[in-house]
């Protein structure tokens, strides 16, 4: 069975971080694209596009109050995915002041009633670290748990789900233009049948 394998954004931060150091520095910036060398398009994009996407490190992120070691960040995906990775871009390229020690939860439900635990980070590593979950998970939100520091604070610029959807469950454009030209024929065919029906045909 053939998959795609799709970038997904959040559409919000609904558990904010429990350490932030406040405006402009707030969790939402971590899902606005703002420090991506280039932007892409939730849930059309492909992963493999994403790969290539580095970090601008422009300071957009968001950060935490000095010296809080631990704490946790939840996203809003907008639905539900199947999720198999993610992706972080880190202040300061990695280099100093950002969240370790990192596990990430993937729920259906924000109160995350019930969840499961599919990967973890050590710390940043790159610019960019993308974390392979060691299961699929299908959910809605995600947690990402951080219990250590790199640095003085806490510190993420760019958040990124990585997800898969079956080829074919969501068309392609040519594909739509396809389906509704087809849809077209047959609804003309009716149409004309009708009206051969209706037709009468009388003798003298």
């Amino acid at each position: 069975m053939a998959y795609r394998y799709l970038a997904i954004a959040a559409v919000g931060a609904v558990g904010m971080a429990a350490s932030n150091f406040g405006a402009p520095y707030t969790m939402n910036r971590t899902h606005d694209q703002s420090d991506l060398s280039m932007s892409y398009v939730s849930g059309v994009t492909s992963t493999a596009m994403i790969d290539t996407i580095t970090n601008l490190s422009f300071g957009n992120g968001w950060h935490g109050d000095a010296l809080v070691s631990q704490g946790s960040m939840v996203y809003d995906l907008g639905s539900i995915w199947t999720l198999d990775r993610a992706y972080l871009y880190w202040m300061n390229s990695g280099s100093d002041n950002n969240a370790a020690t990192l596990t990430f939860d993937v729920s259906a439900d924000s109160a995350f009633s019930s969840f499961s635990t599919v990967g973890s980070l050590a710390g940043p590593t790159a610019p960019q670290n993308r974390v392979d979950f060691t299961s699929l998970a299908t959910g809605r939100y995600v947690r990402i748990n951080w219990n250590s520091l790199q640095g003085s604070y806490a510190g993420l610029n760019e958040f990124i789900a990585g997800g898969t959807i079956v080829a074919g469950a969501v068309p392609e454009p040519a594909t739509w233009a396809m389906m509704l030209l087809g849809f077209g024929f047959v609804g003309g065919a009716l149409r004309s049948a009708k009206r051969r029906q209706k037709l009468t045909v009388s003798y003298g």
